[in-house]
Order: structure tokens, then C-alpha cells, then sequence
């Protein structure tokens, strides 16, 4: 089966880049991917479809697919924490929802990765603290007070230190930036909110995506819908999709597998492994039971950033329809790329989590570009890879 025309929807991560940020990305990348996949995609301009969509044309020879960004980087921008501050309290949170509750313990099994990761950032803000207030009280004990009359030594000392101690900070500050470690605190902190039902305006957002996602699913000319969410994005597509779903009775307009969710480097259980997210928690069930969707969850072991190989329906409690849930998926990154330049990616956490959305060296069956642009149904490409990798 040839796909003639294909609908795609991308749902991005925890991310305040825009939709300029990701059409640039894809076009980029998928240039670098032809020489790996023989597909000449041409990418064509950006225009905005709506408030927070904006799609874009790829075209081969013998495939149009019509790309969608369903954007929410307004959202995560409003909860984008820049001053000390403000990382102070996602770190407050982080460690009274995450540490103190004993809930801990839970996300350790689930991935010891992520367990890491989420100290990281509290342990770089004490170690920061703790050396810059060493730094500042060291160079004052320093110098020469004495000299100086008594009653103005120990103002001078005072402004010194909180002098030192604020370049400091503002130093590891700017490292902390540079190395993504606020990052990693800001979703930690934004999805505590989230599942305490802090965050509305995502409700609101979602329903808008899953109008955009049912119209497409109910589009006859459509031989493949595909939903990709990656990242914190693999948590926004449960509610729009459960939605979806609920206003497309039967089964003629998934037929063939034609509807494809695909969630690349889901971190889904830092929502559905709180108390207070039941919605969530229903959403994500919907989807667990309902065989008429196809979906592929991409994780990579190495990927520190997402829950590897962690089933998202059944770590948190719920259950699998038959025939339904996830099909837990590795894309095997090892295997797409030259052994020297997987070695340097290894050590590139941060660039780690987005690989599911660049080129790669070698051909195989996870292609991201193929899923997007390919002649061939998502599932086949799978299927026929797969047979000869």
C-alpha cells in the first residue's frame, strides 16, 4: 500500500522554542536523513493555521503529508522559571511532591535514570550555594579588615559577601543554563502542578488538538493519520486524544491501522504516578483499552530523560484492553549510528533526548522521517525494516 496523502500532528515537549524552532529542525535534519532513506523530502514554508498550530507541507514523489505543530510553548513559557527565585521554588516543590512524600522510592523502580536526573538539579543549586557562600566568606576572612576603623569593617564585610556570593550565583546561573540542569527542574515542578490541576489553560489547549486531530481522523482523503508527542509532549497527547477518541464511535475510520500514535522518550509517570491526577489517570486508560488505535512507544535505555522500556498504562496501576496499550518499542540508537559518533552522542544527555528527531548515520526500523513522509504506511515500514535489520 502506497500512502497518497498522510495528516501528522507533532506535539513538542517541555519546550518554550516555538514552531519556527521545530520547522527548521525538520527541515535540516530530514535533508541529512535522504542519503540514509533515498527520500527527497521537499519541506515547504511555515504558515500559521491557527493560534497555536502551524503546519507545513512534505512532499515526495509520491506521497503529500500535511505537518501540524500543535503548539503549547506559550504554556510552558508562563511556567518557565528564570530567576533564582523562581528555580528556588520548582526546587521547593520538587523536593516536597517528589522527596519528602516518599514517592521517591516509586519513581527509582520505575527508571534509576530518572531518579538521578531529578537530583541532579537540587544537588547543583545546594553544591552552588554551599560554595558560593564558602567562596565569599574565605575571601572576606581574607583580607585586611583591621586596617581599616573599626566601626566600617563590619558593613564593608557584609556588602562583600552577599558581592561575591551574588557573582557567584549568577555565574552557576549561567552554567546551569548552559548544561540544561533547570530544565530538567522546571517539568519536574510543572508536572506536580499539572496533576494537582494547576495548570487550566493545558485543558483548554488540549481540547483544541483533539478538534484538530478528530476532524483529520474523519477526513476520508486521509490514507494515514499519525500523532507523534515526544517528551513532556507524550503527556499533553493523553487528554487530547482520549478526547478524540470518545467523539469517533466505531471502527470504519481506523481501519488498516490507519490512526498511529507514536510517543518518543515518554515521561508519562511523572504525572500519572501522582495522587491527584484521577483525570489523567482516566485519559490514559482510554487509551490503554481502545484496540482501534495503533500506537509505538519509542524509548531509548539511554535516553536519562524518559522512563526506558516502562509500560505507561500499567506502571501506574491501570490496565491493557486486548489487543491494545502501547507497543514498547527501543529505537535502537547503537544501531543508526557510526560507533565514534554514538560514543561522543552518549555523552551528550541533553542532545540524547531529542535524537528521535534527527538524522541518523544508518538505516533501520525507527526512521522518523519515514513515519512522516514515507510512502509507506507507518506500521509496514516497521514490519519490512525489521525483517532484514
Amino acid at each position: 500500500m502506497t500512502v497518497k496523502q498522510r495528516q501528522v500532528f507533532y506535539i513538542h515537549g517541555f519546550d518554550p522554542r516555538g514552531a519556527g524552532h521545530y520547522h527548521r529542525l525538520y527541515s535540516t535534519q530530514s535533508a541529512q536523513q535522504a542519503s540514509v532513506n533515498g527520500l527527497d523530502i521537499a519541506v515547504s514554508r511555515r504558515h500559521r493555521r491557527s493560534a497555536h498550530c502551524h503546519h507545513w507541507q512534505l512532499s515526495t514523489p509520491h506521497t503529500q503529508t500535511d505537518y501540524h505543530y500543535l503548539g503549547w510553548d506559550d504554556i510552558i513559557r508562563r511556567h518557565w522559571a528564570r530567576g533564582w527565585a523562581a528555580i528556588f521554588g520548582d526546587m521547593l516543590r520538587f523536593l516536597w511532591v517528589y522527596i519528602f512524600s516518599g514517592r521517591v522510592i516509586r519513581f527509582a523502580r520505575a527508571s534509576r535514570k530518572q531518579l538521578i536526573a531529578g537530583l541532579y538539579p537540587a544537588a547543583y543549586i545546594l553544591l552552588s550555594l554551599t560554595l558560593g557562600a564558602s567562596a565569599a566568606i574565605t575571601l572576606c576572612d581574607l583580607l585586611p579588615w583591621q586596617k581599616l576603623p573599626a566601626p566600617a569593617q563590619t558593613p564593608l564585610q557584609v556588602v562583600l559577601i552577599l558581592l561575591v556570593f551574588g557573582l557567584w550565583m549568577q555565574g552557576c546561573k549561567r552554567l546551569g543554563d548552559r548544561l540544561a540542569v533547570f530544565w530538567l527542574l522546571r517539568i519536574y515542578a510543572f508536572s506536580a502542578k499539572w496533576a494537582d490541576n494547576q495548570v487550566p489553560q493545558l485543558t483548554e489547549r488540549t481540547e483544541h488538538f483533539a478538534d484538530d486531530i478528530t476532524k483529520a481522523i474523519q477526513n476520508p482523503n486521509n490514507d494515514e493519520v499519525v500523532i507523534i508527542a515526544h517528551s513532556v509532549g507524550t503527556m499533553v497527547v493523553v487528554p487530547a486524544l482520549a478526547k478524540a477518541l470518545a467523539a469517533l464511535p466505531g471502527d470504519d475510520a481506523f481501519a488498516n491501522q490507519r490512526v498511529v500514535l507514536i510517543t518518543l522518550g515518554h515521561c508519562i509517570p511523572l504525572v500519572s504516578f501522582q495522587p491527584g491526577a484521577h483525570d489523567f489517570r482516566a485519559q490514559l486508560q482510554q487509551l490503554g483499552q481502545d484496540p482501534r488505535l495503533l500506537w509505538l512507544d519509542y524509548t531509548a535505555p539511554t535516553d536519562g530523560a524518559c522512563f526506558p522500556l516502562l509500560d505507561p498504562v500499567t506502571s501506574c496501576g491501570l490496565t491493557r484492553g486486548p489487543q491494545a496499550g502501547p507497543r514498547l518499542l527501543s529505537p535502537r540508537f547503537f544501531t543508526l549510528y557510526h560507533p565514534a559518533r554514538y560514543k561522543k552522542l552518549r555523552r551528550a544527555w541533553y542532545t540524547t533526548h531529542f535524537l528521535y528527531l534527527m538524522a541518523t548515520d544508518k538505516p533501520g526500523p525507527y526512521d522518523f522521517f519515514a513515519f512522516t513522509a514515507g510512502p509507506k504506511p507507518v506500521v509496514q515500514h516497521i514490519e519490512e525494516n525489521k525483517a532484514v535489520s
